[in-house]
């Protein structure tokens, strides 16, 4: 892939992986391809969302907090922009969930359903599960608000992460919230 120009396959695998909530950095490692590459797709596609960043900020740091800021930056492989942005969601109270966390609440709820399903099987074997007639239903009626339950939790990360703009009007003050 190095070295040529982009395919529609590969513009595709890419904005696939961007929407699933990778950063610039690591599909571009992923696909072996430069963090620039990405970034000019990325790019494309914001602007074909209209979500296109656009305010920028200019801030002073000293050396010391500079050279913090940048390993944090190498160590998580988010770019500069990426970074600020989290920094600010997380002092703004937004959600900044990043994509292990999203695969972590997925693995979560898979690990619960086969913690249900072994339990259930486990003592179907042993012989001290003895189903009653509404069981069968009570079991499925309890597997679907679990799956409710975390549907709900993933449609809260999805409205929090989709939050375009954070308006200060709105957010509780320190004082008010005394």
């Amino acid at each position: 892939m190095n070295g040529s120009r982009l395919s529609d396959d590969d513009r595709a695998r890419i904005r696939a992986r961007l929407a699933a909530g990778e950063n610039v950095g690591a599909v571009a490692r992923a696909l072996g391809r430069h963090r620039q590459t990405v970034s000019r797709v990325k790019e494309d596609l914001e602007r074909q969302d209209g979500t296109r960043l656009a305010v920028k900020l200019n801030f002073r740091v000293t050396e010391a907090e500079h050279a913090h800021l940048l390993a944090a930056i190498r160590s998580t492989d988010l770019t500069v922009s990426e970074a600020i942005r989290h920094l600010v969601r997380q002092a703004t109270s937004l959600l900044a969930l990043q994509s292990p966390e999203i695969e972590a609440i997925a693995a979560a709820r898979r690990d619960l359903a086969a913690v249900g399903n072994n339990l259930l099987a486990r003592l179907g074997a042993v012989g001290r599960l003895h189903w009653k007639a509404g069981d069968a239903a009570l079991v499925r009626k309890v597997a679907a608000r679990v799956n409710d339950l975390v549907d709900e939790v993933v449609g809260l990360i999805a409205e929090a992460q989709g939050r375009a703009c954070f308006d200060p009007a709105v957010a509780p003050t320190k004082a008010a919230a005394k």
